[in-house]
């Protein structure tokens, strides 16, 4: 069960993180069972996770505090930190791209960020037409998306949604190899 707290007032980013890093030492077993679908594709050790965790928390406690609803403080949480850990389950950095940029030869010594590019467009080659729209999708959205939103924007069931996400990442894991 994971502890709830709420937040009155204003408060200073320096005091959002120190919540931050307490909540998640509180919920370190909450922490683990959302990232274990995730991590066996993820290249983070247990600090990097519970790093990336904490950065979930901060993000979430400023969610909350913006739309003034503390209750829903683990909702934010769980759905920005699965988010975060199925982008560091893709193995790529997560960019803004156009999907005709991606399929573009990029010259490595040119950009910087072609390496990046390059294992993008790996990833992409491996997955299927539909498998390609819902992660490029997914990379393109501002805000941590759930599984619902996932369905809602594609007319698709909850249960295909997570599979296609699943499957995905199965076979980026398997490029990766």
């Amino acid at each position: 069960m994971t502890k709830p707290f709420f937040l009155k007032g204003h408060i200073s980013s320096n005091q959002i993180w120190e919540l931050a890093v307490q909540w998640v030492d509180d919920n370190k077993k909450l922490v683990r069972q959302i990232a274990a679908p995730y991590q066996r594709h993820m290249a983070a050790d247990t600090s990097d996770l519970f790093q990336e965790a904490t950065i979930s928390a901060f993000n979430a406690i400023n969610i909350v505090l913006k739309k003034e609803k503390s209750a829903q403080f683990t909702q934010f949480f769980r759905v920005i930190f699965r988010t975060n850990c199925i982008k560091l389950a893709s193995g790529v950095r997560a960019i803004h791209c156009d999907i005709n940029h991606v399929s573009s030869p990029l010259n490595e010594q040119e950009h910087p960020e072609a390496k990046d590019h390059t294992a993008l467009n790996n990833a992409f080659n491996v997955m299927t037409k539909r498998q390609r729209q819902v992660c490029h999708w997914i990379l393109n959205q501002p805000l941590p998306i759930s599984t619902p939103d996932l369905a809602k924007q594609f007319k698709i069931s909850r249960r295909h949604a997570c599979r296609l996400v699943s499957s995905s990442l199965e076979r980026i894991s398997m490029v990766q190899k």
